[in-house]
């Protein structure tokens, strides 16, 4: 039986201001090289991706309505009033119609 378990290792290194971030559980590891600002910068958004996502998850119905609605549609449908206002549907509906 074969452990199949990944392991996330992070080593930093304090000459040259920068971390390796590996994930592996044998040779050869796949690892990214950040330098020490990266990660600063990647700690300061996180919070706000992470808020956008949630949004963007709680506007999944709304968007799924907003779909199938438009999806036979020719010309731009209105979203209803009480959809999500993050979502940018007259793009939404443009991206429809390239697919259809």
């Amino acid at each position: 039986m074969t452990n199949s378990t990944k392991y996330l290792k992070m080593s930093s290194s304090a000459t040259y201001k920068s971390a390796v971030i590996s994930l592996s559980n044998k040779k050869p590891k796949k690892s990214i090289n950040l330098k020490l600002s990266e990660i600063r910068h990647f700690s300061y958004i996180f919070f706000m991706i992470q808020n956008q996502l949630i949004k963007y998850t709680e506007a999944m119905s709304d968007v799924i309505i907003y779909v199938l609605t438009a999806i036979g549609s020719t010309c731009y449908v209105e979203h209803p009033a009480n959809a999500s206002k993050i979502i940018l549907y007259f793009q939404l509906f443009e991206e429809i119609k390239t697919i259809m």
